[in-house]
């Protein structure tokens, strides 16, 4: 199949990296071994999980052993959440915090949790979709079994007050988990400066394979295992680990978080010069607070234009676009996110979503943008008919 295609999803899924393929193929033949197994080819699987390991630890300032190696950040938010609550709630502490607009992983594990005797507190968010740091602290209090707020809204791109809120949850002993998953390569993590507790980190989003990421979980977190069956990843996520897609990960992460100046600075060129060409374009309106936007990602509402329509001609002009957040794609329902800003089912339902990366240019931004303006006036028109 020849391609000819533009490729603006980057924060549903990125390209493998070249260099998470260097990394994994010696894993996948002729190093392919079972990384517990006490053979030479076990022990040389073993040693190229564990060199994965201390690769993303030194990328993101923690201690080796802090790192557990998972199938991607919705696994690690399910890991994080149900082994904090249940930790906690042995000490009498059963309320549960989490922001508005957490990734779906996030908020339906809190939802569960909540049938299974746990308060769960939803903290609203602004007309901007951002949330405000007083207001998370005041719902945590001093004694919430575990707190939860990403550092970048999938959606809008939003940046919230991590560096606010970690410090505080700290000096209360309230274990926080921290949604990174967009963040490498476009802001910077460092753990060494920010105490965030459990830390989640998703290998596509970042240009490593599918099925790869990590949890984080820093010294003195407790957590009670969710799974049984094996004493891998520190008995967090038992069951043989997949070394290839770990050292991919590690790599692209690695990669990415070295880059990271250069490429924010790229990805938000890039999304410039695409809302330029839609100046022409009336009814367009960019959603989210822009001076604590995520570089490289930005989420639009399109008056009189219904989102997947929109997405379904973009896609036939050659262009892979979305309509929002990946994990909430494929449902009926209106994004939970955009109806905490305050949206209605209706104008939630005229959102599309551009996230640039790796491979994209100035040239195809341009072009996305022309065609967005015509693929929008077409269905202005037909609507009127």
């Amino acid at each position: 199949m020849a391609w000819n295609r533009t490729y603006l999803d980057h924060a549903a899924m990125a390209p493998l990296s070249p260099a998470a393929r260097d990394a994994m193929l010696p894993l996948l033949d002729p190093l392919y071994a079972n990384p517990s197994s006490p053979h030479l080819e076990g022990r040389a699987a073993k040693d190229a999980l564990e060199d994965a390991r201390s690769s993303v630890a030194g990328t993101l300032g923690c201690r080796a052993r802090e790192v557990i190696f998972t199938s991607g950040a919705t696994e690690a938010a399910t890991i994080a959440l149900h082994g904090a609550a249940r930790s906690m709630a042995r000490a009498g502490r059963t309320r549960i915090v989490v922001s508005a607009v957490e990734y779906p992983a996030v908020l339906d594990t809190a939802a569960l949790l909540g049938t299974h005797g746990f308060e769960v507190v939803v903290v609203p968010v602004d007309a901007q979709g951002r949330v405000d740091a007083g207001d998370f602290l005041a719902a945590a209090g001093d004694d919430a079994a575990v707190a939860a707020l990403m550092l970048a809204n999938h959606e809008t791109g939003n940046v919230m007050p991590v560096a606010d809120v970690a410090p505080a949850l700290r000096e209360r002993r309230i274990p926080f988990v921290c949604d990174a998953a967009l963040a490498p390569g476009r802001m910077a993590i460092d753990l060494g400066a920010v105490p965030i507790d459990m830390l989640l980190l998703s290998g596509p989003k970042t240009g490593g394979p599918a099925g790869s990421g990590a949890l984080i979980v820093r010294r003195g977190t407790r957590l009670e295992p969710l799974l049984q069956g094996g004493m891998q990843e520190e008995r967090l996520r038992p069951g043989t680990e997949n070394v290839a897609a770990c050292a991919g990960f590690a790599a692209a992460l690695e990669e990415a978080c070295s880059q990271r100046t250069a490429r924010s600075a790229r990805y938000a060129e890039l999304v410039d010069a695409f809302l330029g060409g839609l100046d022409e374009l009336d009814g367009c309106r960019r959603i989210g607070a822009t001076e604590h936007a995520l570089p490289g990602l930005v989420t639009l509402e399109l008056k009189q234009a219904e989102g997947e329509a929109v997405m379904i001609n973009m896609d036939l002009e050659g262009f892979a676009v979305s309509t929002g957040s990946t994990c909430a794609l494929g449902s009926s329902e209106p994004s939970p996110g955009l109806l905490a800003m305050g949206f209605t089912k209706q104008r939630a339902a005229t959102t599309i979503r551009i996230s640039v990366g790796e491979g994209n240019e100035r040239d195809h931004m341009e072009r996305a943008a022309s065609t967005l303006c015509h693929i929008v006036s077409r269905l202005r028109q037909l609507a009127k008919r």
